[in-house]
């Protein structure tokens, strides 16, 4: 390969790897910047990336003073988005420590206990994952309107749990899997039951695995949509997704909120996801899947 080619190679890796940067973070960068633009100026032509008069007027009336949304109705943004914030965290934190529990409990007896049908009821477990949502709404709505559960955050969490948990579970039994036995087996020569090496001495080893449970479940609660959609109607039940989307009107979108909005939608699986960083690589990789 002659010196030109090298270098021709190397400029269109190069170009590539900027595009696709420029992909990843240039509507992330766009947010942001409409966020902080007066309404005047979102709708300038042509459009500018920086700011003439940026202002935090668009975070104050989502945060603090609030006004009318949708053609200046009597729904101040604030109450409507503070809810909605407050929901989100219900169901991402609540559905996220729950999966926690259960998701490392299933793991660990289908990684280590033997049973009758023990991989029949493993296969039928899991084979729910590749079915698509949407798929099933309708057999679920119906469920849920039949159990009082539409429109409830107590309904949304059994959704979320039920959603999660097959595919944490084969998380988990993956990397449990990775854990050699004779730790085990060592922490019961010593006097351990079975519960107790699980609890004092699998589990701490397990944490890598457990924490990249914890961000998978916490970002995808949070980053619903479609579900939260059909299955809530009013603000007490609403999360945040839904109620960005209800910033656009049938006349107007209040692209000034709504970007404000989805900035700081993005700060929460942000911020957890810098918490746990150090441990989702180790557990999503050590616990990878072996089938």
């Amino acid at each position: 390969m002659t010196t030109f080619n090298k270098s021709l190679r190397k400029v269109m890796l190069l170009i590539a790897i900027g595009f696709l940067i420029f992909w990843s973070v240039a509507p992330i960068a766009w947010i942001f910047i409409s966020s902080i633009s007066p309404t005047v100026e979102l709708f300038s032509r042509p459009p500018h990336w920086i700011p003439y008069n940026p202002t935090l007027k668009n975070y104050m009336d989502l945060l603090v003073t609030g006004r009318g949304f949708r053609g200046a109705t009597v729904i101040p943004a604030v109450r409507y988005f503070r809810r909605g914030l407050v929901n989100s965290l219900i169901y991402a934190v609540t559905t996220t420590l729950i999966m926690a529990i259960f998701s490392s409990i299933t793991g660990y007896v289908f990684a280590r206990y033997n049973f009758p049908l023990k991989n029949v009821l493993f296969y039928l477990f899991i084979g729910v994952i590749p079915i698509p949502g949407w798929a099933v709404l309708i057999t679920i709505y119906q469920i849920f309107a039949t159990a009082g559960l539409l429109n409830t955050l107590h309904g949304m969490i059994l959704l979320f749990i039920t959603y999660r948990l097959p595919i944490d579970t084969w998380l988990m039994k993956s990397y449990f899997e990775s854990i050699p036995r004779d730790i085990e087996e060592a922490a019961m020569i010593d006097g351990c039951s079975k519960l107790e090496a699980m609890f004092k001495v699998v589990m701490p080893i397990a944490l890598p695995g457990v924490a990249a449970v914890l961000i998978v479940s916490f970002i995808s609660t949070w980053n619903a949509f479609l579900a939260p959609l059909i299955f809530t109607f009013t603000e007490e039940a609403k999360p945040l997704t839904v109620v960005i989307s209800e910033f656009i009107g049938q006349y107007y979108v209040e692209w000034d909120l709504m970007s404000a909005a989805a900035v700081i939608a993005i700060i929460p699986p942000l911020f957890f996801a810098f918490i746990f960083q150090k441990y989702l690589i180790q557990g999503l990789t050590k616990g990878a899947v072996k089938y």
